[in-house]
């Protein structure tokens, strides 16, 4: 991919990365947003009250979070009968949980006596479930085998279905999702193309190696928005552009609201000059694939290609076999968005996994969830230094770490992270101004954000 101008038409819905394979290539280009949104140009400006509104905010409860599939955890922290962990989306909680017979379900937190939440903490092992209040006692299946002094308790108090709630509980990848609506299509359905099309990067091999959770003063959509284009990096993240092209990037939109991004990593942004030296952020790429920037003798073009070729070697530096990967794959960054509220960062060696979860009762508000999974390294070797991985953390596989609950003052979630935080509160603080007449305004390159908002709509309507 040779440098461009930044002054050239550039088209989101056409353009493809010169190397993309045709059928059958995970890097293929989707069809035009508008086969699916013929409506897209609706979207170029939309209303701020969706941001603030507590009358939307209950719109979105009824009609899409208790509609869709969401990501609720990891298949790996419940390896075995009797792991459970805690999903908890907007006012409702989850345990999910692996039975004796392997098979895992997603309950209503909530006991059938008084609608005391059964578990509290993050992750755990249990045989049976029991209720902190009262002693209501239920097993791995869901199923009530004790209620507390039951002589006590009139026929009528105890007619009807005392076992715990069931959601729609399905896996993917590694990953378990959850569905509130029992008549909804399959998760298979919903995701679509999206499995094939990731499926080089092997995720359910994959293990967590950092897990934080933040509580953001902004609506989940201005959070989310951030995080779904690359139109903000040249001033937001002007340390990135002598290794980031974050122009002439790849966007592709597949039923159901999921798209992607991809953005090429390797090659300087066309925003600032061209030149022939090795600038010190592609010379520490290089070294980060395993390559010598010293004895490098390529040009500054060249630098993709010679990183593919190092991971191509079977005694490349992460020790994993890179023969399922797209060239485009191996240096770029695929980000892909499942809606509603999942965004992954995906490279052969770890996946960032963002998730953007309603605030149980403050539209303004949101709890932003980042997870950090990787392959199995070569002994020795750590994950690429954009996966934001700390020196100190264990990747072996061997400890999970645990879930750190952070603040917005200290998010723990490095450089970039706290760059767009900042973003995301201001742009929360200025949609009460006066001064903002005309609401949100997106141009083609956001063009991820017109379709989420045109997908949301269909939904919200009852169209979906």
């Amino acid at each position: 991919m040779s440098e461009r101008s930044a002054s050239t038409r550039f088209d989101p819905h056409t353009f493809a990365f010169p190397d993309s394979g045709g059928p059958g290539s995970a890097d293929r280009k989707a069809p035009p947003a508008s086969t699916l949104y013929p409506n897209l140009s609706d979207y170029s400006r939309v209303d701020v009250d969706r941001y603030v509104s507590r009358e939307h905010m209950r719109l979105e409860w009824d009609r899409l979070w208790t509609r869709t599939w969401t990501l609720a955890g990891r298949e790996t922290d419940i390896p075995s009968p009797g792991a459970y962990f805690r999903y908890d989306l907007g006012q409702e909680s989850f345990i999910v949980v692996r039975g004796r017979d392997n098979v895992v379900r997603a309950f209503y937190n909530t006991c059938q006596h008084r609608g005391r939440r059964l578990i509290e903490d993050d992750f755990g092992t249990r045989v049976r479930f029991v209720c902190p209040f009262h002693s209501w006692t239920y097993d791995l299946n869901g199923e009530n085998k004790r209620v507390t002094d039951r002589e006590l308790f009139s026929e009528q108090a105890l007619c009807g279905d005392l076992n715990l709630k069931q959601a729609r509980c399905e896996t993917w990848a590694g990953f378990v999702f959850i569905n509130m609506d029992p008549a909804a299509d399959s998760l298979a359905n919903y995701l679509g193309e999206i499995p094939e099309l990731m499926s080089a990067y092997k995720m359910q091999d994959m293990h967590v190696v950092k897990d934080t959770v933040v509580t953001i003063d902004c609506n989940w959509k201005i959070g989310l928005e951030a995080f779904i284009e690359s139109y903000h990096l040249h001033v937001t993240h002007p340390q990135a552009l002598p290794l980031v092209d974050d122009v002439y990037e790849q966007y592709d939109v597949y039923p159901n609201g999921h798209a992607r991004l991809a953005t090429p990593l390797g090659i300087r942004s066309p925003r600032i000059s061209a030149g022939e030296q090795l600038s010190d952020e592609l010379a520490f790429f290089l070294r980060d694939a395993g390559l010598d920037p010293q004895t490098y003798t390529g040009p500054v073009t060249s630098v993709r290609e010679a990183i593919w070729q190092a991971k191509r070697s079977p005694a490349n530096r992460f020790g994993l076999d890179y023969s399922a990967f797209t060239n485009s794959q191996l240096t770029d960054d695929w980000n892909y968005f499942i809606y509603p509220n999942t965004t992954f960062n995906t490279h052969p060696e770890g996946v960032s996994v963002m998730r953007f979860l309603p605030h149980p009762n403050d539209p303004e508000k949101f709890i932003y969830h980042v997870q950090i999974i990787v392959p199995k390294l070569k002994p020795g070797v750590r994950p690429p230094f954009y996966m934001g991985v700390e020196d100190s953390a264990d990747i072996s596989g061997k400890t999970r770490p645990r879930r750190q609950y952070t603040t917005m003052q200290n998010p723990l979630l490095g450089e970039v992270f706290e760059q767009d935080i900042s973003n995301m509160c201001g742009t929360q603080r200025g949609l009460h101004s006066r001064g903002l007449p005309g609401g949100m305004r997106y141009a083609e390159r956001e063009l991820r954000i017109q379709v989420f908002h045109a997908e949301t709509d269909r939904r919200l309507r009852g169209l979906e």
